[in-house]
């Protein structure tokens, strides 16, 4: 049957008094409560880099809720945060004595691979109620951070690598604003796990208010790609040449320079998609009683509109890719080098936004988010997810 161990159910919203069984139960179908379990620390993991001090808000959290099932963290075991991803309830059983169980099923078959004792959280422990927003926000902004920061970097490898002999001559406050953004995200994630609170720093959102101007630039950049390729949407011939003078005007080397516009509106898009989770969840914390189905809600909103961005750029590439471009303006059909070397791109370009980047492993079979913490001298590592 496995062995036991203790694990405690933190509520995400406020409760007046200690929860039934079928109270709890129903809080966790309903996304209203998330699970803290100790595991057995692996051989061997991959850390995040991340560390939430003993000092820290986040730390303090787990510590918390840990406590209501009589545990002190110590050095040779491995906290799991299970979050609310998914519904949770169908693998609970009612414990003798109060609370419940967790049943663990093999992964494909019905065989109990061992089961935990759930303890809830008493509504009389304050700092405990407040635990658990606390730690499934935190939580959802570092996991987002993590698995945006992840995917973002293995697709642009993905198209820098695809195209060869790419040439970076960014412009060099372009540049910077870019640069400056992604590490102002990757601060704020860690004020974030650390302090549970953003300090009041101009240059946050200065940096991230540059990018947002630079993602709207990119934006309308990239509406005007759109319209030149509807443009010439079935069209039996396209003149090359006259074809790059309307996607970048006139340069030097136009379709090196696509691809390095290209590369930067993926860039741009992403981060801003960043920056809008760590923002709204940062928000939130200014708004604790609120239940983190609306965190989501919130998110899921924003997000949306960047999202259908990407896709634009994605389905520019594939319009392109389509075209019948030639070399020649009269009848006969010629592919000059400039020429080859468009459709290699647009071709090259295409396939790469197609890739899709490896996730991390965040969720259960069950669909339930994963946030595994090992104790350290220094505070709890981030194990999962981790930085590739």
């Amino acid at each position: 049957m496995g062995l036991e161990e203790d694990a405690v159910v933190v509520p995400l919203v406020p409760l007046q008094s200690e929860p039934s069984t079928e109270t709890m139960l129903r809080m966790l179908l309903n996304r209203e409560a998330l699970v803290i379990s100790r595991a057995a620390k692996p051989a061997e993991s991959t850390t995040s880099g991340m560390i939430a001090p003993a000092s820290g808000a986040f730390a303090k959290a787990i510590s918390q809720a840990i406590g209501q099932a009589g545990r002190a963290p110590s050095n040779d075991a491995l906290y799991r945060v299970i979050l609310p991803s998914g519904s949770v309830a169908r693998d609970l059983v009612p414990a003798v004595g109060g609370g419940f169980r967790g049943i663990a099923r093999a992964a494909g078959s019905t065989k109990v691979a061992g089961h935990v004792r759930l303890v809830p959280a008493a509504a009389g422990t304050g700092a405990t109620l407040a635990a658990g927003p606390l730690i499934a926000t935190v939580g959802l902004a570092v996991a987002g951070e993590m698995l945006a920061q992840h995917q973002m970097n293995k697709k642009l490898d993905a198209i820098k690598n695809s195209v060869a002999g790419i040439q970076f001559s960014m412009d060099e406050d372009e540049r910077s604003v870019l640069a400056t953004a992604e590490q102002q995200a990757h601060n704020v994630a860690g004020y974030l796990l650390d302090q549970a609170e953003l300090p009041h720093l101009s240059s946050v959102s200065h940096a991230f208010g540059g990018l947002d101007t630079l993602t709207t630039k990119y934006i309308s950049r990239l509406e005007r790609w759109l319209e030149v390729a509807e443009k010439h949407r079935g069209s039996d011939r396209v003149y090359g040449p006259d074809l790059m003078k309307e996607l970048v005007d006139k340069r030097d080397n136009p379709v090196r320079e696509f691809e390095q516009m290209v590369t930067q509106t993926y860039q741009a898009v992403a981060l801003r998609a960043r920056v809008v989770v760590l923002e709204k969840i940062a928000a939130e914390f200014a708004n604790a009683d609120r239940p983190l189905p609306h965190v989501e809600k919130v998110l899921r909103d924003q997000l949306s509109g960047l999202a259908a961005r990407q896709e634009q750029l994605v389905g520019l590439l594939d319009d392109l890719n389509v075209l019948q471009i030639d070399s020649s303006k009269v009848p006969v059909a010629f592919a000059g080098k400039s020429t080859l070397e468009a459709r290699t791109s647009f071709g090259r370009l295409a396939r790469a936004l197609h890739s899709a980047p490896d996730s991390l492993p965040l969720l259960t079979e069950s669909d339930q988010t994963v946030l595994e913490l090992a104790p350290t001298a220094e505070g709890l590592d981030v194990i999962t997810p981790a930085v590739e």
